[in-house]
């Protein structure tokens, strides 16, 4: 009798709250979009600047952001090189939003593993086929430049022309530069993936907004579509912006 009274009380303060018993403690999933960036290719691919970036990373309304640094650059906000979107545009809107960010990058003693794994396979490739070397140098040039002059919205870096590219690209890389090149690949992109799954875990009902080079876009895109968060279409979510541009990328 004195369990049916709880659980009968218990209704009533649900009901009294707005609360199904059924769905008191249930949230959905998180939402994830995956946003290609260009690190320093910003600088001069009008159609994607830093600012646009940083427009776009605000007109997305993240909760999160995971971002390809360290732990350790992140905290203490390191100067990139390479990935200068974090310095021009990332940075001055954490600031700005207070927003909660995850890195993604994997911590040592990985890191130094998985760059090692690169660095070999160049190495090796570069002693064993230096005509191949070359041949993927030029290559990557070609693409690049065809790519540069299709880039004229952030919904054309982030479209699914733009990952068949890039899929098809590290597949021949990978077969080119061998088993090491396809470890670390693999592994660092499995990282990533792990973490944005932890966050997505932690964070129920929330959208994260994952910051990543736009040649890792394909590979975490086709995961996250099989995982249990909510993949939202990226460059359906730009579409607004790309109003005007060439619509054939």
């Amino acid at each position: 009798m004195r369990r049916l009274f709880l659980a009968s009380a218990l209704g009533v303060t649900l009901a009294a709250a707005g609360i199904s018993q059924g769905t008191a403690s249930a949230a959905g999933p998180a939402e994830v979009i995956v946003l290609s960036t260009l690190h320093q290719l910003h600088a001069q691919t009008d159609g994607y600047s830093f600012a646009d970036l940083s427009d776009v990373i605000e007109q997305l309304h993240p909760d999160i952001l995971a971002v390809e640094l360290t732990a350790v650059d992140l905290k203490s906000r390191r100067e990139q090189s390479t990935k200068q979107e974090y310095q021009r545009a990332v940075f001055p809107l954490l600031d700005k939003h207070n927003y909660e960010v995850v890195p993604l990058e994997p911590p040592q003693p990985l890191y130094d593993e998985l760059v090692s794994l690169f660095r070999k396979a160049q190495k090796d490739l570069s002693e064993q086929n230096p005509t191949g070397v070359d041949s993927f140098n030029l290559y990557m040039d070609s693409l690049f430049e065809m790519l540069g002059e299709r880039w004229v919205s952030p919904g054309a870096v982030n479209s699914r022309a733009t990952d068949i590219l890039f899929e098809s690209k590290h597949r021949f890389q990978s077969a080119l530069f061998g088993p090491e090149e396809a470890q670390a690949w693999q592994g660092w992109n499995q990282h990533f993936l792990q973490q944005i799954l932890q966050t997505a875990d932690a964070h129920p009902d929330e959208r994260i907004l994952v910051l990543v080079g736009v040649e890792h876009a394909y590979w975490l895109r086709s995961r996250l579509a099989d995982s249990e968060v909510i993949l939202l279409e990226t460059q359906r979510l730009l579409a607004d912006r790309n109003k005007g541009a060439r619509s054939d990328f």
